[in-house]
């Protein structure tokens, strides 16, 4: 089937098998088929209100999204299983009646933030951060510009920098992080600034980002290269932040993060709604995300805990996503897949641009 012929396909499993809604977009959000949610989530998120925590159903152990199909510029449906009870469900055989078998059934297992290794001078991006009140350690994606200050900062994602909203605004960020023994009066580089809060209770989250702004922290910065993985760093990928990619199915992506370093992927997925997160505290909903396998040899994961808030790019080095999500099942070689924002609308929402 076409490309929009697999979104059609996609909405119309939300409302006829998830039995979903179709609500307007927040400011930001560009959802394709649509913003589809659980009716019971309604309420709260057009009233802006405090959601709840709704009981867990079938649908939620699946994400739905846009795969190669068999032949050129062909698609099919993704279903996207994270129980592995629900695989062999009659929802998942009802799902691919409905894309009249153009359907590709992949378990992905249940996909935890990644959340959580040495000083870096100069700052490198993909490596270790974390605010000075917390335990663990995540990525430093890269350096971007505040649209309404003009500061320099760093991006990352909300639950690396803000612990899932916990973490208080001009709070210290430390490099390396809390994991890798960041020191809090020694290793502050930065002071978080803005994050994009992340809802619960079936509410649609489009990113999981945030933004701190750089302090004087007496260390050079390399704000334009991805690294390879030896002891030694040496130049992977310079990095092309004046325009960015949109990710398509097969595309090859490059990322270096704090876990596993430096390692390639293929997209497996785009446009995956009802995208289900372990942030933690709670399980998150995500739409409009995109999944990442691995493409390395030998096999080895494209990502693992701590490596959440790299960047991720194409080839030529244009950004494609920001890394949030994982898990360790699932996609090729069984070593689990990797949940992405577009770049995209984690520049819009929060407001900055690249550099």
């Amino acid at each position: 089937m076409k490309f929009d012929s697999a979104l059609e396909v996609q909405a119309r499993v939300f409302r006829e098998v998830f039995e979903f809604v179709e609500v307007p977009a927040a400011a930001g959000m560009t959802p394709l088929p649509g913003l589809f949610v659980d009716p019971a989530a309604t309420v709260a998120f057009e009233a802006g209100g405090d959601p709840v925590e709704l009981p867990r159903k079938q649908t939620d152990e699946i994400a739905l999204g846009v795969a190669e199909g068999m032949g050129e510029e062909d698609s099919r449906l993704a279903v996207l299983v994270q129980d592995e009870a629900v695989q062999g469900s009659q929802i998942v055989e009802r799902i691919v009646t409905l894309a009249h078998g153009e359907a590709e059934v992949l378990y992905i297992g249940r996909q935890d933030a990644s959340w959580t290794q040495v000083r870096n001078n100069p700052i490198r991006l993909g490596c270790s951060a974390s605010p000075v009140t917390v335990g663990y350690a995540g990525t430093m994606g890269c350096f971007a510009k505040d649209g309404q200050t003009g500061h320099v900062g760093v991006l990352s994602n909300n639950h690396v920098l803000a612990d899932v909203n916990r973490v208080a605004l001009q709070t210290p960020i430390m490099q390396p992080g809390a994991l890798d023994n960041g020191n809090p009066g020694r290793d502050a580089v930065a002071v978080l600034s803005r994050f994009v809060p992340i809802q619960f209770g079936g509410v649609p989250n489009a990113v999981d980002a945030a933004f701190a702004t750089i302090l004087q922290h007496g260390r050079q910065e390399d704000r334009a290269t991805l690294y390879d993985s030896a002891n030694v760093p040496m130049p992977a990928i310079t990095v092309n932040p004046s325009s960015v990619a949109t990710a398509m199915p097969g595309m090859t992506v490059f990322k270096t993060g704090r876990t596993t370093r430096h390692t390639r992927g293929r997209v497996r997925a785009v446009n995956v709604n009802n995208y289900q997160v372990n942030m933690g505290i709670g399980v998150a909903r995500f739409d409009n995300q995109i999944l990442v396998e691995m493409a390395n040899t030998p096999v080895a994961p494209f990502s693992r805990p701590g490596d959440s808030g790299s960047l991720i790019v194409d080839g030529s080095g244009q950004p494609v996503a920001l890394l949030f999500a994982g898990s360790n099942v699932g996609g090729a070689g069984n070593v689990g897949v990797t949940g992405c924002n577009p770049i995209s609308s984690v520049l819009t929402q929060l407001g900055i641009t690249l550099i």
